[in-house]
């Protein structure tokens, strides 16, 4: 009679040490993980200062813009070593969370007194967001902070020295390898260093960092040609490129109005960039100076390529817009044409693009312009419209 409880419990006791074997083990991983970060950003911490020590003594100063590379590598490992222990921490509160009920102590667990509900409301942003209760920005802060001030300092010391490269070395061809190959790699390692950072959120705050960095790299080109007298301000390229990266940044918030200002910031990227290669390519080229060169690479070509690869790329197709969004999509060019009459009008501004200027080409070009642009802003803003009705007339005599 003894002989058989014994028996069942054989399993149970066997089933009970292997969950905390398991558990003991990801708590090792969790440790050495842990560890591991602290120790690279102890080696960040020592590379920063010498290396700006270098630069203020004036050494080396066709590898300033290479120092950075390091530091954004060390940042790569820290943060797949951190990702690695959240999921790790993931994988032990699932197994904690067994031997706490084999153990009867469900309900203090339940409560947030003891294992990983005690100790998220401390370490883990999310779960600090989700649960709030008592100080809880100040806890979510001092959680996120440390890492996040690490990589902010990261991206100050790489545009740092970068800006110092630039301003070191003025002159071609030795520009090229001082300063553009260096800073292209820095960007291009940056945004993956974003991009995969954000693998690791939950899918609701996901966003596509390409669009934003190619952006605001547009913009920020565009803004410092110190040879083009016409104010950023003054650009439509530089009006879509914000539209494109604001709503790519604040897309999971899923706020009113979100979807007609990203399409619109898509048909404007794609108007400019066709402006750009049909009307003034042909002549200028990209144009005679670096500044220009690299703000015009940059404007029409990065931003409206990154943009239309990652709507393709979208894993959900884009929701249809209705008419009345279609419609509204058109404020942002007739209110971009309206500013532009306006600044003239009252401050003498000048038009920045010669086919919208009748004293500089004709009425019939800015008229065409005009007409163009819209039509693409309708086109833009209907594009599902115009696939689902396709893919329905393409199938109708299948299902005859």
């Amino acid at each position: 009679m003894t002989e058989q409880p014994a028996a069942e419990a054989e399993p149970e006791r066997e089933r009970t040490e292997a969950l905390a074997a398991l558990l003991s083990a990801e708590d090792t991983g969790i440790q050495n993980a842990g560890q591991t970060s602290m120790a690279l950003i102890g080696i960040i911490a020592a590379y920063l200062p010498v290396s700006l020590f270098a630069v203020y003594q004036g050494y080396g100063r066709e590898v300033l813009a290479y120092l950075p590379l390091p530091v954004v590598l060390l940042m790569f490992f820290q943060m797949v070593q951190m990702a690695a222990m959240a999921r790790r921490a993931r994988s032990a509160a699932i197994v904690e969370a067994e031997l706490v009920e084999i153990a009867g102590l469900g309900a203090p667990y339940a409560r947030g007194l003891l294992g990983t509900p005690a100790r998220s409301p401390i370490v883990n942003p999310y779960a600090i967001i989700t649960q709030r209760g008592d100080r809880w920005i100040s806890r979510y802060v001092a959680a996120g902070l440390p890492f996040f001030g690490l990589y902010a300092i990261g991206v100050a010391y790489t545009w740092f020295l970068g800006s110092e490269a630039a301003r070191l070395n003025p002159d071609y061809p030795n520009r090229t390898w001082t300063v553009v190959l260096p800073i292209l790699l820095s960007l291009v390692l940056w945004s993956i260093f974003a991009d995969s950072a954000m693998s690791y959120f939950t899918p609701r705050y996901k966003i596509n960092i390409w669009v934003p960095m190619a952006g605001l790299a547009g913009i920020w080109l565009q803004a410092n040609q110190p040879t083009d007298p016409t104010p950023a301000w003054l650009y439509f390229s530089v009006y879509s490129a914000a539209l494109i990266t604001l709503t790519a940044l604040t897309r999971p918030f899923r706020w009113r109005g979100g979807t007609v200002l990203a399409r619109a910031g898509v048909a404007g990227i794609i108007v400019s960039s066709l402006g750009f290669w049909l009307l003034v390519f042909p002549d200028n080229g990209f144009g005679h100076d670096e500044s220009r060169v690299w703000a015009n690479v940059s404007m029409h070509l990065v931003a409206p390529v990154v943009t239309l690869l990652a709507i393709w790329y979208r894993r959900t197709p884009m929701t249809p817009l209705s008419w009345r969004q279609t419609a509204l999509t058109l404020v942002f060019p007739l209110g971009y044409g309206a500013f532009l009459l306006i600044a003239r009008a009252l401050w003498g501004t000048p038009i920045p693009y010669a086919f919208l200027n009748p004293e500089r080409s004709s009425i019939a070009s800015t008229i065409a312009t005009a007409v163009l642009t819209l039509l693409v802003f309708v086109l833009v803003g209907s594009a599902e419209r115009i696939g689902l009705a396709i893919r329905g007339r393409r199938s109708r005599p299948a299902d005859g």
